[in-house]
């Protein structure tokens, strides 16, 4: 039996920073929302529009009761804007896919020591 690999196409994704309180001060992740989804919602995503090949399945966290990708999080102290180089990629989420999302935003992940 011959395997047929099929190509992923590209679809319009929104890329928004979520800022959250946790009990050690603010955090803020970077994350995706298709735009088919934010388009039928009643909340209102605002960040850059960007067109992306990513496989199904990894959207596996909720915000706001939707269905988003968290890329990466921000690792710095403090509001995640002070802190533009201090980025880390979520696992699942391949480094060029995060290095994509993350550039409209002036953000860079941090230097893996491995």
């Amino acid at each position: 039996m011959q395997v047929l690999k099929r190509s992923i196409k590209p679809e319009a994704y929104i890329s928004f920073l979520y800022i959250y309180q946790t009990t050690w001060g603010t955090a803020g992740d970077i994350c995706l929302v298709r735009e088919s989804v934010a388009n039928s919602s009643t909340s209102k995503f605002v960040g850059h529009k960007l067109h992306l090949a990513l496989p199904k399945g990894m959207e596996r966290h909720r915000v706001a009761g939707f269905p988003v990708i968290k890329v990466a999080g921000n690792v710095g102290d403090g509001h995640p804007k002070d802190h533009p180089l201090e980025w880390e990629v979520y696992e699942g989420v391949d480094i060029e896919t995060a290095i994509a999302v993350l550039k409209p935003w002036g953000f860079k992940l941090i230097e893996s020591t491995n």
